[in-house]
């Protein structure tokens, strides 16, 4: 074998069997979608997206979709798309979108389905969406935490970014309102549950959507394990319910908390620093936040 055969030989082992960074890397890093909805009514996504390769992204678009698995077409239905601005290397971006359903969207339980610059991935947690045609009736309001999103791991004394949301699914306005976030460890029952913090909601129309984005400092006193989250909405009761049983939103395995003392975590930017309020009803063809 010569020289330049050897060479040969070489680069193409180190193409086919050493791995190779991708230059751009999109990943979810969380996801928030209504459980439910209705044919002419809203969906609000929520979306938190990474950058994990080496170089900027550019401009990114990301294409959402409902799957209704039970026809046998399984016939994708799009709902519409996220268009962020180019997310530097390591960098992330929040994304906030709310779309009106197609008015002849059929009943059933569909599949949460998004694309990344039209090729399909998969989010972090798989998301099923039942469409019913409940409407505003006037029936007593129905406080339920529609989704948290979190970062990985943490370390004691550390500031961590939180975006939550609840939805009113009840016929009547939902007034001022508390929700509880707690740190959770079934395995260290004297550490549970743990307030990371406490957001007020001024309000919540009905069938519509509130959600915030949070600055909370992981306690200084916390021990090392895996935690689980759980939003406790209005626990002081404050709105009349229809149903006081739902409102507690609970996801295990969350995050998990690192020993040593705390960690530098850099906070990065981010948008929707606010309570948005979601109000979409059947004869208003736009989105309004306040």
């Amino acid at each position: 074998m010569t020289i330049r055969t050897g060479w040969v030989l070489m680069i193409v082992f180190l193409a086919v069997f050493l791995p190779a960074q991708a230059a751009v890397n999109i990943t979810s890093e969380g996801l928030i979608v209504s459980d439910t909805g209705y044919a002419g009514g809203s969906l609000t996504v929520i979306e938190v997206v990474k950058n994990a390769g080496d170089d900027d992204s550019g401009p990114v678009t990301i294409s959402y979709y409902l799957v209704n698995e039970s026809e046998g077409s399984a016939t994708r239905v799009p709902i519409g798309s996220a268009d962020l601005e180019s997310i530097t290397s390591g960098g992330d971006y929040s994304s906030v979108k709310t779309f009106l359903l197609p008015l002849d969207l059929a009943d059933g339980a569909y599949r949460f389905v998004r694309e990344v610059m039209g090729k399909e991935t998969a989010p972090v947690q798989q998301k099923t969406v039942r469409i019913a045609d409940p409407l505003p009736d006037g029936s007593d309001a129905d406080l339920v935490g529609s989704g948290l999103i979190i970062p990985s791991r943490a370390g004691p004394g550390d500031q961590i970014r939180v975006i939550a949301a609840v939805e009113n699914r009840g016929g009547s306005d939902a007034g001022k309102f508390y929700v509880d976030v707690y740190l959770t460890n079934r395995s260290v029952q004297a550490a549970e549950p743990m307030l990371l913090g406490t957001w007020e909601v001024g309000s919540v129309p009905a069938t519509g959507q509130a959600s915030t984005t949070r600055t909370f400092t992981v306690p200084r006193d916390i021990l090392a394990g895996q935690y689980g989250i759980l939003m406790d909405v209005d626990p002081g009761n404050l709105v009349p319910e229809r149903d006081e049983g739902n409102n507690d939103w609970y996801r295990d395995g969350m995050i998990r908390i690192i020993a040593g003392g705390s960690q530098t975590i850099s906070v990065p930017a981010f948008i929707n620093t606010t309570t948005s309020i979601v109000v979409v009803t059947q004869d208003q063809n736009q989105t309004n936040q306040s």
